[in-house]
């Protein structure tokens, strides 16, 4: 990737651009009276809040595995196929969030209607625009070089995430 394709990317990031992803809903029998798709998908960048809901799905897939499921420019990824079959229905979660992107959770029809609609290829393409819309790439990048620095190795940071947490619960405990 070139450093002006990366600052592009950053700044549209910053900037708050949506992603906009042509897409055709040719299987409309899921689709609700009164509700139209449109001819496009419309990622805008994922909230605080969305972050915090889809985390937890994303820490659930194994680093070597979304690193797997990242498109990287140029590369083929003969994988992703053991990904669908290990990740599936976590990977429809998190694409129904990042679209969706609200406080609410998205409506049921909504899963339906893109899981009628979408193949797995179209959900990698969503899944890496979602991300993109993230910063997960910048955010590894950054935490990669806080590692690299840090004079704390991970077993550390570990147990010390791990020993707050103990401390959390005996407070809660103890009010």
């Amino acid at each position: 990737m070139s450093i002006k394709n990366l600052f592009q990317q950053e700044s549209e990031s910053v900037t708050g651009q949506p992603v906009r992803i042509p897409f055709d809903f040719t299987n409309r029998n899921s689709i609700p009276k009164g509700k139209e798709p449109g001819d496009c998908i419309v990622i805008k960048p994922i909230t605080v809040r969305t972050w915090f809901r889809i985390r937890p799905l994303l820490l659930a897939i194994e680093k070597e595995d979304i690193d797997k499921m990242i498109v990287k420019e140029g590369e083929l990824n003969s994988d992703f196929p053991e990904m669908i079959d290990k990740y599936g229905e976590l990977l429809l979660d998190i694409v129904c969030l990042g679209i969706h992107n609200k406080s609410s959770e998205p409506p049921g029809w909504f899963r339906e209607v893109l899981a009628d609609n979408t193949t797995w290829e179209d959900i990698r393409i969503l899944l890496n625009a979602i991300i993109y819309r993230i910063g997960y790439n910048s955010f590894c990048t950054s935490i990669t070089t806080l590692r690299n620095v840090s004079p704390v190795e991970e077993a550390e940071i570990i147990a010390a995430q791990k020993n707050l947490e103990s401390w959390k619960d005996i407070i809660r405990v103890d009010s």
